[in-house]
């Protein structure tokens, strides 16, 4: 595989109340590999087992995978536990060693925006993350509810917005295509 170039890298936010954030930037990895660029993706609060981090291990050491949480939901309306925050802040400190390792084209922080919103994370932190990532690193944060400031850090900016979706209807997250 290829090392990191010295290409431009830009931020890029996956928003949005719709299904396909995880999906996009999942996408954007496997077109990088057809590259020969490495991807090193983190997740945070996705303690479950989801189809993605099994299909991941067939493309090892190309897209990397780490799991910032534990199993279970955080509830908005609790503050969080403080494991819950210690594991995303250990999270973010795992993401930043790989941020400047010099291995990786990408790197993903899978539901950060949303871990901001639970209050796992800190939006100081993040957006030093942002502006002081390497040049060349393509930056990729996804999650619901991106806040203002964020956004006003990234260059591309998507929201995913919901418009008719099966679980309104009392569909189950479906194996392989939701989990």
């Amino acid at each position: 595989m290829k090392k990191v170039s010295k290409r431009i890298g830009l931020v890029e936010i996956y928003t949005g109340d719709g299904k396909g954030k995880t999906t996009a930037a999942l996408g954007l990895a496997f077109r990088a590999l057809g590259h020969g660029i490495r991807t090193y993706i983190g997740q945070f609060m996705k303690g479950y087992s989801y189809g993605e981090v099994k299909a991941l291990k067939f493309v090892k050491p190309y897209i990397k995978i780490e799991k910032y949480g534990k199993k279970g939901f955080i509830h908005v309306k609790k503050e969080p536990e403080r494991e819950d925050i210690e594991l995303a802040r250990k999270g973010l400190e795992k993401a930043k060693k790989a941020l400047y390792s010099g291995k990786y084209g990408i790197v993903i922080l899978d539901e950060a925006i949303t871990a901001l919103f639970f209050n796992l994370l800190k939006i100081d932190d993040l957006i030093d993350f942002i502006r002081n990532k390497p040049k060349e690193v393509e930056l990729v944060l996804t999650g619901r509810y991106a806040p203002q400031r964020l956004i006003e850090e990234a260059d591309l900016v998507t929201e995913m917005k919901e418009i008719k979706h099966p679980y309104r209807k009392g569909v189950k997250a479906r194996k392989g295509i939701e989990f």
